[in-house]
């Protein structure tokens, strides 16, 4: 009998408390999300020339819309060889992009470069070239044709002592095609051998960029792209009915119409702006949402929970932010989004109240 009393002694006192009750609730918050789609309050496209010093790649080709240019400083061992068998110059091609055969010239520079600095306008951060893209001599001294894994063109003993007197090398795309080569930075940078008898010395590459002139995005279309730099500005009205929430979801999405590209895939980014939008430098911080898409792929999404949890947090620093293709200067791509299609759609949940410890 008193074993039968202790049992139910037992049950009772666990029947006061309930796994979840109210008051466990309270304590967990609301954990059954609610939605909620905010409205677009303005999408822009923003670009600008950049810098491509760091890049792991060099460009050189054209189209209607692009030019781009590589730019070539060599560290020569010495300054004077004698009774050497070949002169060669080796430039490695990139073979993770769908390359074109395309023509060129090689110049020799008149001025020198910064390879951290240069663009299309600029030689370094304070001076101009002469010309836009590149102060060179006009006659080549050398054509060649871009095709299979490498460029490889041979000098003699006057244009080696050229290319010694010079400030660097320019590489110019005769015809239209774009042509991926390695760099110093992705470690397959160009390099001149110098041989004799059975020995070859090897002159590398100290410096190398590529310098590239693009297009100004029509004032009503959403682009994004690297090499000439595309960022899409986008930032989305907040709702109050978020005060006070835990946002548990975030879906931004998109629909994308047109692609340039000698990849098969991107890499798409998110970055939040620190401050109100003022121009294409505006500070931003780091990625939020990163996400690799087919080239061809209709509708991106991405998860940039981190951004609404901010929002939530902070209304008043609701700023909105940058899409893009990262990194920003490897290749020359683009993507032309369709105007209107942005969505932020936010699951969110009621946090749970403090617990009062007794």
């Amino acid at each position: 009998m008193k074993a039968w009393v202790f049992v139910v002694c037992l049950i009772t006192l666990a029947c006061n408390e309930l796994p979840v009750g109210g008051d466990e609730l309270d304590q967990r918050g609301d954990l059954d999300p609610q939605f909620l789609n905010l409205s677009i309050f303005s999408t822009f496209t923003e670009c600008k020339n950049v810098n491509t010093g760091g890049a792991s790649n060099l460009v050189f080709g054209r189209n209607a819309e692009y030019e781009s240019r590589v730019l070539l400083e060599f560290d020569f061992p010495d300054t004077t060889y004698t009774g050497l068998d070949e002169i060669k110059l080796i430039l490695n091609i990139d073979a993770d992009f769908e390359n074109d055969t395309v023509p060129f010239s090689l110049h020799l520079m008149d001025e020198t470069f910064s390879e951290s600095e240069a663009d299309w306008t600029h030689r370094n951060i304070d001076e101009l070239w002469s010309t836009p893209g590149g102060d060179y001599n006009t006659d080549s001294i050398r054509y060649g044709v871009a095709h299979g894994d490498s460029i490889v063109l041979y000098f003699n003993y006057i244009e080696l002592a050229e290319i010694q007197a010079a400030k660097a090398m320019i590489i110019i795309p005769r015809d239209t095609g774009f042509c991926y080569l390695g760099s110093r930075e992705g470690g397959s940078g160009g390099k001149i051998i110098l041989k004799k008898n059975e020995t070859s010395i090897p002159a590398f590459v100290e410096a190398d960029c590529h310098i590239l002139t693009g297009v100004e995005p029509p004032l009503l279309e959403d682009w994004i792209g690297s090499g000439f730099v595309y960022r899409d500005f986008v930032r989305f009205n907040y709702d109050t009915l978020l005060d006070s929430t835990l946002a548990v979801y975030a879906e931004l999405s998109f629909r994308c119409t047109e692609y340039f590209s000698y990849r098969d895939s991107l890499e798409i980014g998110v970055r939040q702006l620190l401050e109100p939008f003022s121009t294409f430098d505006t500070p931003t911080g780091p990625l939020i949402a990163l996400k690799k898409i087919g080239v061809g792929d209709t509708v991106v999404t991405l998860d940039i929970v981190r951004h609404a949890q901010h929002i939530i947090e902070h209304p008043d620093s609701n700023f909105g932010f940058y899409i893009g293709i990262s990194p920003e200067i490897n290749d020359i791509s683009r993507i032309k989004l369709v105007r209107g299609s942005h969505s932020l759609n936010i699951g969110y949940i009621q946090p749970p109240e403090p617990r009062n410890i007794e």
